[in-house]
């Protein structure tokens, strides 16, 4: 779906299970953004073991929240010219410390986020989807025992390894996610869909994927139309 000039700067919110991080790639290989998720730039930081990267282990390793103040660092370290690029913030602000620091960035580095986009899923299923998902642990892929089943059950259909299930997808895990998801999230999205109710889309997360993403497209085009 040809999108001539999407905002630049787009939020993406949807608790664990929403599809928010497949739509955000889809986005970023489409339309050329650059994806800025904390997760990834933590487990970066802690590999690379310089100062930043061994104090945020110190804080995983006990099972911590990782502190808002070293996690607007990382997005300082982990961002170029920011005014200039096309950036997605898939999942973050996760607290509303974290909305605090996304401002205080936006003013420091001289950008402003264009779109707030929000993934609705319920939170039954989003879970579904969680605790179905089975994973191969020789090549990767990923299957679904409802809606991407293997044709043998249980069995890779590329090498036949034992599907597994991650860590993550645990009930147990699925559960604890989502449970802090609707703590922390429910006045983040109050807060900014009352403070920017023009720039605030809330999209039906529970449509087939290309529904959810076509809808999106529109809302960033209408967005990008209206300034």
């Amino acid at each position: 779906m040809a999108l001539s000039a999407p905002p630049q700067h787009v939020v993406v919110f949807g608790r664990p299970g929403s599809g928010k991080s497949s739509l955000s790639e889809r986005l970023g290989d489409e339309f050329g953004y650059q994806l800025i998720r904390t997760g990834e730039m933590l487990r970066a930081a802690i590999r690379r073991q310089d100062f930043l990267g061994k104090r945020v282990e110190v804080h995983l390793a006990k099972g911590d929240l990782v502190p808002d103040p070293l996690i607007f660092e990382l997005l300082e370290q982990n961002l170029r010219s920011p005014g200039t690029e096309k950036l997605i913030f898939d999942g973050f602000p996760r607290t509303m410390g974290q909305v605090e620091l996304l401002e205080q960035f936006e003013k420091k580095l001289h950008f402003q986020i264009e779109c707030y986009l929000e993934i609705a899923v319920s939170r039954e299923e989003a879970t579904a989807r969680m605790t179905g998902r089975r994973i191969c642990p020789v090549c990767g892929a990923t299957y679904h025992l409802k809606s991407l089943p293997p044709r043998i059950a249980g069995r890779c259909d590329l090498d036949g390894a034992a599907l597994e299930t991650r860590k993550d997808d645990d009930p147990e895990v699925v559960a604890t996610r989502q449970q802090i998801y609707d703590q922390h999230a429910t006045p983040i999205l109050e807060y900014y869909s009352t403070h920017f109710p023009n720039q605030y889309i809330r999209i039906h997360g529970e449509q087939p994927f290309e529904m959810v993403y076509a809808e999106t497209c529109r809302a960033l085009r209408l967005i990008a139309q209206n300034g």
